[in-house]
Order: structure tokens, then C-alpha cells, then sequence
């Protein structure tokens, strides 16, 4: 698969803000994000995991998912929650989420909200769990606190860096493809960190590094990139094409991925504001 996908948001082009229609858009998503998650080898959850564990931030009492998109973490999360809760704004989203935890023989509540509905309920948290959630900006931290137990921690999780060989070479040939594409700098880690630092919440950070390889078809960054590109640079992208491929229709191609993880423990007696 050429297009990262990871989490759901790693990627995506979807840019409408009206609720109803961002849920319709992910609707219609689901299915192929779905299977593009199946097809993802990375073993993230079970690094994020292994670190929740390390930090004996799980097991919990009451776990939040939240913008738990297709399920990915969602098993995971499960065997360390005494109950677990999916919110997201897709219902096919979190149907996709139901059949990951299905699979694994476990349960959790749904919610199908957007975050500014979502937000304004009484639920009570000991985790929320929240992995390149972009609805999510750091003036939300105080209504999180509010969504959190007493000593409950906020874990907040995003890709803070990303090589592909491939990949690389197009956006530096077409630098205005960059427009597309979801930001993957250290930039949104750090507003939350100096959000949390004037907040006095605790902080804990790791960093979960992947290095691997994948196949790319030529016949699928024909069709995915030209749609995106200026009709002046079409011929000079032909001719990227067949530099990259020479005569071959599947070339590999070998990619890293950095995810930064923030886990935030609001400070005694935080209320929302």
C-alpha cells in the first residue's frame, strides 16, 4: 500500500468541518480505510501497548477511545480496561471497531458523536486514549481534565516523522502536493506540550520508531497523483514514472515511521473551564 494510512487521519485529504457531512464523508471511507488497515503490518498496538504497560498506565477502570476510527488500538485497549468506550464520528467506523473486537472475542461501548457533542457529556474516564485524533487541538485540554477521574491520564498520540524513498522523491519533484497531506512535524507534540506545561499537567513522552519496506504499483501512483498535480506538470511526472519503475510495473520501496506518544496526568482538582 503507498499511501500511509495509519490511524486513520496519517494521510487523509478530507477536509470538510460541517459534522454531518465529515460523518457521511467517513462513511463512505470506512470500507477502504478498513482494509487498508488489515493490510498495514505494523506492529503499532502492540508497541503502544507494551509502553501503556511500562508505564503502568494500563490496565484501567474506565478506558476512552477516543476518535477510535476503525479499531486499530481498540483490542488492545480492551484487555487492559475494565470497561472500554469507542467514540467516533463515523457508526461505520466504529462497526469496523466492533468486528476488530469481535474477532478478539471482546466487547465496548460505542458512541457515535462529533467531538463538539461528545465533549459536553458526563462520562468519566481513568484513560483517554487518543491516537492522530486532529479534531483535537490543545484548548481542549481542559475539557479532557473534565472527562477525566481523579488521577486519570490523557494519552495522546501522533506521527511526528516519516521517510519514504519513493514518496519522497515526488514531493520534492511537485513540492505542492505537500498541500494534501496531513502535517507529520513535531509541531502539533510541541503545542500540546507547552499547553499541558502552563496547565501543570505531568508529562511522559516515548518515541515508537518503524523501519520497513513495501511494494508500490506504478499503476496506483498513476492513478492516485495526477489528480492532485497542476496540468503543466503531467508530462514531467510520466517521466518521474518511468524513471522510478524503468520497465517494471512493482518497485519496493523503504519507509521509516516515528510516533510520538504524550501521556498527561491533569493536575489535583482540575475542573473545566
Amino acid at each position: 500500500m503507498f499511501l500511509y494510512t495509519e490511524g486513520r487521519k496519517g494521510w487523509g485529504r478530507m477536509t470538510r468541518t460541517d459534522d454531518q457531512e465529515t460523518a457521511a464523508a467517513w462513511d463512505d471511507f470506512a470500507p477502504e480505510y478498513y482494509a487498508m488497515q488489515q493490510a498495514d503490518p505494523l506492529p503499532l498496538a502492540q508497541r503502544m501497548g507494551d509502553w501503556l504497560q511500562a508505564e503502568k498506565i494500563l490496565p484501567a477502570g474506565r478506558v476512552l477511545d477516543l476518535g477510535s476510527g476503525a479499531g486499530r488500538f481498540a483490542p488492545m485497549l480492551a484487555r487492559g480496561a475494565m470497561h472500554l468506550t469507542l467514540m467516533d464520528i463515523s457508526s461505520q467506523m466504529l462497526a469496523y471497531a466492533q468486528k476488530e473486537l469481535a474477532r478478539a472475542g471482546q466487547t465496548a461501548e460505542t458512541i457515535s458523536a462529533p467531538w463538539s457533542t461528545f465533549a459536553h457529556q458526563s462520562g468519566v474516564y481513568d484513560v483517554i486514549f487518543s491516537h492522530m485524533a486532529t479534531f483535537l487541538t490543545p484548548a481542549d485540554l481542559s475539557i479532557i481534565g473534565a472527562l477525566l477521574a481523579p488521577g486519570g491520564i490523557f494519552v495522546y498520540s501522533r506521527v511526528t516523522g516519516r521517510t519514504d524513498s519513493i514518496f519522497d522523491q515526488v514531493l520534492a519533484a511537485f513540492p505542492p502536493l505537500r498541500q494534501h497531506y496531513v502535517d507529520e512535524s513535531r509541531t502539533p507534540i510541541s503545542l500540546w506540550q507547552e499547553k499541558s506545561r502552563q496547565a501543570q499537567w505531568t508529562q511522559r513522552q516515548t518515541l515508537l520508531t518503524f523501519h520497513y519496506t513495501e511494494p508500490i504499483d506504478r499503476d496506483y501512483l498513476a492513478e492516485e497523483i495526477p489528480p492532485l498535480l497542476a496540468a503543466s506538470d503531467q508530462a514531467a511526472f510520466g517521466q518521474l514514472l518511468k524513471r522510478l519503475f524503468g520497465g517494471q510495473e512493482t518497485i519496493t520501496t523503504t519507509k521509516s515511521l516515528a510516533v510520538t506518544v504524550l501521556a498527561l496526568t491533569a493536575p489535583a482538582g482540575h475542573r473545566r473551564s
